[in-house]
């Protein structure tokens, strides 16, 4: 069998200093919005959803050096800025680099005041002053049916999320090394 999709290509934002591999075929776009100083993603046939938004680090975010408190921080963060509910943070790892990840529940209401349940996977990065989240996430008229379109999608957001990798940083042009004698 011969796969008929088309090749993977990975994205890349070099004025924040990261890649991903979006899922292919899927709708492709980059802005920035009130809260992502950059958001970078793609939107699948099935209204799946995979991002990485990168954002100024919140205050208490991940400030300890225990990651018991990082995970007690950030469950705080979810529930209270994201307004995510049956959130369940755990520790991972990226480019080993320590990093977390939210999974929970949310309402959300469209402008007709109708609300759908959204369930949402979060990997969160710091990097200095800034936060990366890695963010994949499915709708639905119930929690079950939520869950059901994200796990319709999860492999190949899986995919996505694991290709995210950080490049250095833009900065000043170094200067050449001094030649040799």
């Amino acid at each position: 069998c011969r796969d008929e999709r088309p090749a993977a290509q990975r994205t890349t934002n070099a004025a924040y200093g990261f890649s991903i591999v979006l899922p292919p075929g899927w709708l492709t776009f980059e802005e920035k919005t009130r809260d992502c100083l950059t958001r970078l993603g793609a939107r699948g046939p099935d209204g799946g959803l995979v991002y990485v938004c990168v954002g100024p680090r919140p205050a208490d975010f991940a400030t300890s050096a225990s990651d018991y408190v990082n995970r007690e921080q950030i469950k705080t963060y979810v529930e209270d800025t994201l307004l995510g509910r049956h959130v369940e943070c755990r520790n991972t790892t990226i480019q080993g680099r320590r990093g977390y990840q939210a999974l929970y529940l949310r309402d959300v209401a469209n402008e007709a005041g109708a609300v759908a349940k959204q369930f949402i996977d979060q990997t969160f990065l710091v990097r200095g002053a800034l936060l990366y989240a890695v963010t994949s996430y499915a709708m639905g008229a119930t929690e079950a049916a939520a869950h059901k379109a994200f796990d319709a999608h999860s492999e190949v957001v899986l995919r996505s999320v694991m290709s995210f990798f950080l490049h250095p940083l833009p900065g000043p042009a170094q200067p050449p090394p001094a030649p040799g004698p």
